[in-house]
């Protein structure tokens, strides 16, 4: 039975045990007011960068790198001898081919694997598990938290950005969002074309303060974060 059979016979149950029909055409309610609409307006492209690097920076083990394409080489290779990461693992993602990522990673020395769904599901968790970096591409930035949006889905594994204790994201500039209500409407104009498996929202690296209240990093994900804002 595949996914959509699945779904299908789900809801059916769930309606089945409510003792009702199913129902179809639901309309999302349309609100008269949007008190966060305006925040942020006749900011330009500068300004929405500036401020996503800005609140990056005030959230601590985070680096970020505005770049040109062609100089993503040169900053994978700094930053993985900054985290003296050797074994790496990033997203099957066509954009990481046009930027010739694997190439990239070849020349800087690392052991590098791809995420593939074609690969044994069980091996891969246990490579993740002990790689020293995970690289994934962000769908969205938001300005004003400094957060990084990832789509998951088949070759875009959510482990790669959760289990290797440095993530590095790689973001376009023309990607950066003000806010998550513009996040959200994005998300809402993508629906026709299909959403991934998860949406996931990732701001600076993991963080906990529940022991004595003392904060600590990288106790529930990754410990540091490198963005890589790519300029064109």
């Amino acid at each position: 039975m595949d996914a959509q059979k699945t779904q299908e016979a789900f809801l059916d149950h769930i309606a089945n045990k409510l003792g009702r029909p199913r129902r179809h055409g639901v309309t999302p309610p349309v609100w008269p007011n949007k008190p966060y609409a305006h925040l942020y307006q006749g900011l330009g492209r500068e300004d929405l960068v500036q401020q996503f690097i800005a609140n990056l920076a005030a959230l601590n083990q985070t680096e970020v790198d505005r770049i040109p394409k062609s100089e993503l080489g040169r900053v994978l290779h700094k930053a993985t001898a900054k985290f003296a990461a050797r074994s790496v693992l990033s997203w099957e993602d066509e954009r990481f081919y046009s930027l010739q990522l694997e190439q990239c990673l070849k020349e800087t020395g690392v052991v590098h694997r791809v995420w593939r769904p074609t690969e044994d599901e069980q091996e891969l968790r246990a490579y993740a598990a002990q790689a020293d970096m995970g690289i994934a591409f962000a769908e969205m930035g938001l300005a004003e938290t400094g957060t990084v949006v990832l789509w998951n889905g088949g070759g875009r594994g959510r482990l790669v950005s959760l289990l290797p204790p440095v993530f590095v994201a790689v973001l376009r500039e023309a990607d950066i969002h003000p806010r998550l209500t513009q996040a959200v409407a994005h998300v809402h104009r993508q629906v026709e074309r299909g959403l991934p498996a998860c949406i996931n929202f990732i701001t600076g690296p993991s963080r906990t303060g529940d022991i004595e209240m003392d904060l600590a990093f990288g106790v529930h994900g990754p410990g540091k974060v490198h963005i890589i804002l790519l300029t064109d």
